[in-house]
Order: C-alpha cells, then sequence, then structure tokens
C-alpha cells in the first residue's frame, strides 16, 4: 500500500519544478533536460506501477507536466496541489478532469 498525500506532494513538487524550468526555457535558459528531477520515476514506485502498465502512466503524468506552465507561479506552488490531486486520481484509474 502506498500514500496517496505523499504521492500527491511529490507530484505537486515535481509540477511546480516543471513550471519553473519551462518559464526559464520561455527566457531563453533552457537547460537541455539537465536538471530533471525525474520524480515521476519516484511516484510510479511509490505507487508501484507494474513495467507493463509505464507507459499509460508516464502519457498520463507527462501530460501534466506540459500543462503546468498555464498556472501561476508561486512561492509554494498552492495552485498546483489540485492538479497534482487530479493527476493521481488519473494515475489511480479515476475519471478524467
Amino acid at each position: 500500500m502506498h500514500s496517496k498525500p505523499l504521492a500527491v506532494r511529490l507530484i505537486q513538487q515535481d509540477l511546480k519544478h516543471s513550471q519553473l524550468t519551462e518559464h526559464l526555457r520561455q527566457k531563453g535558459l533552457d537547460d537541455g533536460g539537465l536538471y530533471s528531477l525525474d520524480l515521476m520515476s519516484l511516484v510510479a514506485q511509490l505507487m508501484q506501477v507494474p513495467p507493463e502498465k509505464m507507459e499509460h502512466f508516464a502519457e498520463i503524468y507527462g501530460s501534466y507536466l506540459d500543462k503546468v506552465a498555464e498556472y501561476p507561479v508561486t512561492y509554494l506552488g498552492e495552485h498546483l496541489l489540485p492538479v497534482a490531486e487530479a493527476c493521481y486520481l488519473r494515475l489511480m484509474g479515476g475519471k478524467d478532469d
């Protein structure tokens, strides 16, 4: 059994990091993936995602990372908590948002 609160917080932090690196990229400071945290792998491990479902997991997770720049950047990333929760629900096989 995994910890939902921990998974959601990890997703939220990954979203915030992705948001910040995307804003830097838009300003011409592209890191080429050098500063990737790869928290998706940790979340997948925490959620005990089997290898055969990893591609689908990564597609869902990546779709949330891709749209995160649409949200305001804040110190704590509080706007991203509902996004992280929605991502978690989709990863668990819940309804699309």
